[in-house]
């Protein structure tokens, strides 16, 4: 299968090489760059923990001057791939959700304490989900510290553009709903409207599926679970824990 990888490009490059090495072929074009801005102030007194809901939000952290003293704090992640990112990167203390914001309010409930301090969510500058409110609204008192930007391409590339207009191209990657409204923005940009009837879409949340159900695709498939395993299990059910 021919797929096309969307992710920003340090993911979608793992991505590809995850891809291929099941056999498929892959074109990467990002439909959003990461800005970071890691010269951001944040003060660590009475945190009582790091709530990260992307790879870009600790990879942020990494950027940061300081970033080694942060490790001593305990980190909530959203999903498996931050989770082993964040141990990778020297955190003793990871506690890993299941993908999304409702599994991460519900290890937070379970782990820490409402009044142990702070929650620091290190976060871009548009966030998915309520996080925020879930966690006050049970006591917890959340501080948001915006360290990345996520920018939305003005284009897809020439061979996206071919790749799908030829119908070479099989299959679509989309993580998330906004980069399923900017694929279905940019597709109609191009023109490629009527070229889409043989494209499949592999979404990891039915969430990222909603922008799509109007384009003429030949098929929307969800993943079982908001991770990047059962997405993938999706495109190739042989993949498994391979992934």
């Amino acid at each position: 299968m021919h797929l096309l990888v969307t992710r920003p490009r340090k993911d979608a490059e793992a991505l590809a090489q995850v891809l291929q090495a099941l056999g498929h072929d892959v074109t990467v074009d990002p439909l959003m760059s990461i800005e970071f801005h890691p010269e951001t102030p944040l003060t660590r007194t009475g945190v009582q923990a790091l709530l990260i809901t992307s790879a870009n939000g600790l990879r942020a952290m990494m950027a940061r001057a300081d970033f080694a003293e942060w490790l001593k704090l305990p980190l909530v992640a959203v999903g498996p791939t931050t989770a082993a990112l964040a141990r990778e990167a020297g955190f003793a203390t990871v506690f890993e959700a299941e993908g999304d914001v409702a599994s991460l309010v519900k290890l937070v409930q379970q782990k820490l304490e409402p009044d142990g301090g702070p929650l620091l969510h290190i976060a871009g500058t548009i966030v998915a989900g309520d996080l925020k409110g879930a966690l006050e609204a049970d006591g917890f008192w959340i501080e948001r510290a915006v360290l990345y930007e996520a920018k939305t391409a003005a284009s897809l590339s020439e061979k996206a553009i071919e790749g799908l207009r030829s119908a070479a191209i099989d299959g679509v990657l989309l993580y998330s709903k906004r980069s399923a409204e900017t694929f279905v923005d940019l597709c109609r940009l191009a023109g490629l409207t009527d070229h889409l009837s043989g494209l499949n879409a592999y979404c990891l949340s039915a969430n990222a599926a909603l922008p799509l159900q109007n384009i003429g695709l030949q098929g929307i498939h969800v993943a079982s679970a908001p991770n990047e395993t059962d997405l993938l299990t999706l495109i190739h059910p042989a993949s498994g824990s391979g992934a």
